[in-house]
């Protein structure tokens, strides 16, 4: 099967690429930092392509346009469909709340309009294509954060929670035809994203290698949602729980 990774050199998902190009699964790793993605290129089985979100996916047309290229990739080098959509491209804006004003369109559009313009233009192809939907598989990285909105990130938290709910009816619409959806509900991971702030020396801070585990034993058992590690189901749980007479005054 030949899989697209969108966001491919993020940590968690490097690691996946390591996952499945150890199984000998064909490749194509999109991505916005050429020099990086290229160190990224460990076989022959790889391909990469480069996309910059704020730019590609502007529109239905142009997210058309990339979809058709990686599909027209995949069966000029392999002969195969595309069968599986990995997604970890995201960004976090600043703890700067008087910051958030310049930076909440970027937060917005990354973290889940472009996504929903590219996902949209992929549903519509594999509904018009309704032999090669069927058992592909799309994962997408969301977070925790979606579950409720905190103080300290909600502009983030915002984006999150729009992309889970998007994701949800997705899945719904692409059931019928052999497509499984997989959101991925992430909490606090070690990586880039986290390095500079407080919560990188947090005890919650889980290790990127055991997040890429768990999203590859979901896809394989075709999950709707995963949330990784999985303790963060139980503190999620929790917080939505707590009134909002006491959650608003929480400083976290």
């Amino acid at each position: 099967m030949a899989i697209l990774f969108l966001g491919a050199t993020s940590e968690i998902a490097r690691h996946n690429v390591d996952i499945f190009a150890a199984r000998g699964e064909h490749l194509i790793l999109a991505g916005r930092n050429p020099k990086a993605l290229r160190n990224l290129k460990s076989s022959p089985d790889m391909e990469l392509v480069y996309y910059n979100a704020t730019e590609t996916f502007q529109s239905i047309l142009s997210a058309e346009m990339f979809w058709l290229q990686c599909v027209a990739l995949a069966r000029v080098t392999w002969e195969e469909p595309i069968t599986g959509i990995y997604i970890a491209q995201g960004f976090l804006p600043s703890q700067d709340s008087k910051r958030w004003g310049d930076e909440i369109e970027q937060t917005v559009f990354i973290n889940f309009t472009s996504l929903t313009i590219f996902l949209e233009a992929v549903a519509r192809w594999y509904e018009t294509h309704p032999i090669a939907a069927q058992e592909t598989w799309i994962a997408v990285i969301s977070s925790v954060a979606g579950d409720r909105g905190r103080r300290s990130n909600y502009p983030y938290g915002a984006a999150k929670a729009g992309l889970t709910a998007y994701l949800s009816g997705l899945r719904a619409r692409l059931q019928p035809i052999g497509t499984t959806v997989l959101t991925v509900k992430a909490g606090l991971v070690q990586t880039r994203m986290i390095a500079c702030r407080p919560q990188a020396n947090s005890i919650l801070a889980a290790d990127p290698l055991r997040v890429a585990g768990s999203i590859d034993r979901a896809i394989a058992h075709r999950r709707n949602v995963l949330y990784t590690p999985w303790w963060w189901r139980l503190v999620m749980s929790f917080v939505q729980l707590l009134p909002e007479c006491i959650f608003k005054r929480l400083r976290f």
